[in-house]
């Protein structure tokens, strides 16, 4: 009798827990700093990493059935600069078919392995910074800080595209209109409009809260973990602008 109470009650604690990680994911809209400071003592990952996969898999499921893939194909070809036969056009789009269907599959896995693997970049700039923050809690802050730009930015998304019949695969950065290159014309050149891709509304409120949590999480000064993320994403920037001038 005893026993099954005392597995009873750890059951309910365990519960507790769950309801209580679930709860952070939604905190992080009103009151981020506070559970940042909870995740230093008690990482939880589960139940965000859960909910940026489902966020990505519903996007997707409205995204994918009203892209335009002879558009995209078309499109993707004229800023290349390439003259391609008809025939190579349709086999292009047939390709482009198939692969829509394995595309939602991809990238809810894609997000999921892009915050495991920014979770280690982050570790490591910490560790390098001297903090003494485990991977768990680092990957804690990163997810919890990506999930409501990623939330408010999927839920405006998927209203503008439900909005629409059909749309290249171009256009959905400047669906919504947040970044600078939604406003540039289509013949600016590619490197501006990759780094005006990253200035996204979106971005800087993830930027700020990761910010945030990478401070508390790996016990640095806010200005050391303002330029670990300034840092990263200058990198990826100049990556950025580099690939636009190899196409």
């Amino acid at each position: 009798m005893a026993m099954a109470s005392q597995e009873l009650q750890e059951k309910l604690a365990v519960g507790e827990l769950s309801r209580k990680a679930l709860g952070r994911v939604f905190r992080c809209f009103s009151e981020p700093r506070r559970v940042f400071g909870e995740l230093a003592f008690r990482p939880t990952f589960f139940w965000v990493l859960l909910l940026t996969v489902f966020l990505s898999l519903s996007v997707q499921l409205i995204l994918s059935p009203r892209i335009d893939m002879e558009a995209t194909v078309t499109q993707g070809m004229r800023r290349a600069g390439r003259e391609v036969p008809e025939e190579k056009v349709r086999e292009a789009v047939q390709a482009g078919e198939r692969f829509r269907t394995i595309g939602l599959v991809l990238a809810p896995m894609g997000a999921l392995a892009v915050t495991l693997l920014l979770g280690g970049v982050y570790f490591l700039a910490l560790k390098v910074a001297g903090s003494e923050a485990e991977y768990p809690a680092v990957l804690s802050a990163v997810a919890h800080a990506g999930f409501p730009p990623s939330a408010a930015q999927s839920l405006l998304l998927a209203i503008v595209a439900s909005t629409r019949q059909s749309f290249p695969a171009q256009e959905i950065p400047k669906l919504l209109q947040s970044n600078l290159a939604s406003f540039l014309g289509e013949d600016a050149p590619q490197a501006l409009v990759a780094v005006g891709e990253l200035l996204d509304v979106f971005n800087l409120w993830y930027w700020v809260l990761l910010a945030w949590g990478l401070a508390a999480v790996g016990g640095v000064p806010m200005r050391k973990s303002a330029s670990i993320v300034a840092v990263f994403w200058g990198f990826w920037a100049v990556a950025r602008v580099a690939l636009a001038f190899l196409r």
